[in-house]
């Protein structure tokens, strides 16, 4: 009676899904979408700064305390955006994301393009923002750094290598190439845009503006270069020169 039962539900269930479209030889691509809101609403609801500060107490006693708070919270990111994608890819049997992370290629014939990138539109742009005040009520994200410089070299360390490579790797790579294979190019583009800018909800507003034609541009470095350190580069520029000119 109860077997029967179950497979009269699985069998509606089954019939409901295949009313969708839904294919079970797309399992790999439906979790890739599904990470995006599923990883992205843990990050900003249970690792951010101020969640780690309400953890460890400790660290509100001193203005070195907000710097490592927003550290944990590279670290959350980065465990979330790259280790869990990673596992995700390697369960599946799909290298793309570390295929992006180890891909080397190209880095050298595209670095200068890159530097001229950086000079040309990075640099301003950073100066333009370092000067709105939305911005500026904003950045630096631990504000003790305003008038304590010596831990800059640490913070952007950790702002690199936590959260602008995970960041990269988990947009321009792990969503954008596995699911251009599937639903093509421009689709992947605009997707991983979509999830990018949707991140920076609650941030000023030139920035989540900005956020969406550079999701696009930077998806389609990442695409032409077939490499993630191009886009890592610029968009770390972006961000940690438009703390460098606000601070100094």
């Amino acid at each position: 009676m109860t077997t029967g039962i179950v497979k009269k539900n699985g069998a509606r269930v089954g019939s409901v899904l295949r009313s969708t479209g839904y294919n079970p030889a797309d399992h790999f691509y439906y979790i890739v979408l599904i990470s995006a809101p599923v990883l992205l609403t843990i990050y900003r609801y249970f690792g951010e700064a101020q969640d780690f500060l309400a953890y460890f107490p400790a660290l509100g006693s001193s203005g070195q305390g907000e710097v490592y708070a927003y550290l944990l919270e590279y670290l959350s990111f980065f465990i979330l955006v790259l280790a869990a994608p990673l596992l995700i890819s390697l369960i599946f049997g799909k290298a793309g994301i570390l295929k992006s992370l180890l891909a080397f290629t190209g880095l050298r014939k595209n670095l200068l393009w890159s530097l001229l990138a950086i000079l040309a539109v990075i640099l301003p742009s950073a100066y333009s923002a370092s000067s709105m005040p939305s911005v500026l009520a904003e950045y630096p994200l631990p504000r003790t750094l305003l008038q304590n410089q010596q831990l800059l070299p640490v913070y952007f360390l950790g702002l690199f290598f936590l959260y602008y490579l995970p960041w990269e790797l988990f947009f321009r790579g792990f969503l954008l190439f596995n699911l251009k294979d599937r639903y093509g190019t421009a689709a992947a583009i605009l997707i991983q845009t979509i999830s990018s800018s949707l991140v920076h909800i609650g941030k000023p507003a030139p920035e989540i503006l900005g956020s969406i034609p550079f999701g696009i541009i930077f998806g389609i470095i990442a695409i032409r270069t077939k490499n993630i350190w191009i886009v890592v580069l610029l968009h770390a520029a972006l961000g940690i020169f438009t703390d460098l000119f606000i601070i100094y």
